[in-house]
C-alpha cells in the first residue's frame, strides 16, 4: 500500500486521505505522533475510508491558536469531520481525549467510537507521565528545539514507549516520527490546557455512540483506571484487555487488534457488508 496522500484538511489542519467504498473513519494520533502512524491498520482495514488527521502542532498541521482550548478544538475537528461525513472515529492515547471531547461536542453525530489507551480528562493520570511532560518543557527552555527532546520523550519509564523496544521495525518508525515533531506545544503550555480540560460523567453519558476500550495487558494503571471510568459512564461500552502489549496497543499489535476493531465498525455500520 502506498503511503496516504497528504491534504490541507481545512482550518490549519492537515490529514491524511486513504479512500475506501465504505463509510468514512476518523483517525486521531497519540501525541508527538501523526497521521502516517495509522498506515499499517488501514493496510489490514481495506474497504473503509479513512481519514487521519494531524493534530495541531503536529505532522503538517499548524500549532494550536492561543488560547484555544479542547472544546474549541474538537468543534473545529467536528466541523471537518461532519463535512466529510465520518461516522466512525479511532484514536490513541492523547487523541483519546480529543474523541471523547469531539463525542460530547456531537453526542449523536457518530455510529461508533473506539479508544485505545484511553486518557479522560479531569481522570486519573500517571504521575511518571506528566514528570516527563514537565521535564521535556524545562529541556526545551533551557537547551530549545533538538533531538534530546526525542531522546527523553521515548525514554522509559514511563513506559509509553516500551511496549515497541522489543520491535526494531516499529521502534525505529517510531524514533523517526517522534524526530519530526516541532515540539512548539511546549512555548506556551498549550497541550497541557488541553489535558486538564475535565470530561465529566453526565456528558459522557449523554454520548449516543458505541464505544470499544482496548486496553493493553501491560497497560499503565491510570490509563486502565481511565478506561474503567469510561465504561461506567458511556451507555454503550466494551472494554477489551489486549494481551502483551503495552501503551500504544494497536500500533505494537496491529495484526490482533484490527480485527476487533473491524468487528466494531462492521457492527455499527450502515451498510454491513463492509469487508474486513
Amino acid at each position: 500500500m502506498s503511503p496516504a496522500p497528504l491534504v490541507n484538511f481545512g482550518e490549519d489542519l492537515a490529514a491524511r486521505l486513504a479512500p475506501g467504498e465504505g463509510e468514512a473513519v476518523l483517525w486521531i494520533h497519540g501525541y508527538t505522533l501523526d497521521a502516517s502512524s495509522w498506515e499499517r491498520l488501514w493496510e489490514l482495514l481495506p474497504g473503509w475510508r479513512h481519514i487521519g488527521i494531524d493534530l495541531p502542532g503536529h505532522g503538517a498541521s499548524l500549532p494550536l491558536p492561543a488560547g484555544d482550548d479542547l472544546p474549541a478544538l474538537a468543534r473545529r475537528i467536528g466541523r471537518l469531520a461532519l463535512r466529510h461525513d465520518v461516522r466512525h472515529v479511532v484514536a490513541l492515547s492523547f487523541g483519546t481525549l480529543v474523541a471523547l471531547q469531539l463525542a460530547i461536542e456531537h453526542p449523536t453525530a457518530f455510529a461508533s467510537v473506539t479508544l485505545a489507551a484511553p486518557a479522560l480528562g479531569g481522570g486519573p493520570q500517571d504521575p511518571d507521565v506528566a514528570r516527563r511532560y514537565d521535564e521535556l518543557a524545562a529541556a526545551y527552555r533551557t537547551k530549545g528545539f533538538g533531538p534530546h527532546l526525542r531522546e527523553l520523550w521515548m525514554r522509559s519509564p514511563p513506559d509509553l514507549f516500551k511496549g515497541a523496544e522489543g520491535k526494531p521495525e516499529l521502534w525505529d518508525r517510531l524514533w523517526r516520527l517522534v524526530g519530526r515533531h516541532g515540539w512548539w506545544e511546549l512555548a506556551d503550555g498549550s497541550y497541557g490546557r488541553l489535558g486538564n480540560h475535565p470530561q465529566p460523567r453526565h456528558q459522557l453519558a449523554a454520548v449516543r455512540a458505541a464505544f470499544l476500550v482496548l486496553v493493553g495487558e501491560n497497560e499503565l494503571p491510570a490509563f486502565k483506571r481511565c478506561a474503567e471510568l469510561i465504561r461506567r459512564s458511556v451507555s454503550d461500552c466494551e472494554r477489551v484487555y489486549v494481551p502483551a502489549v503495552g501503551h500504544l496497543c494497536v500500533l505494537e499489535d496491529p495484526e490482533g487488534t484490527c480485527g476487533l476493531i473491524a468487528a466494531h465498525l462492521r457492527a455499527h455500520a450502515a451498510v454491513r457488508e463492509v469487508s474486513a
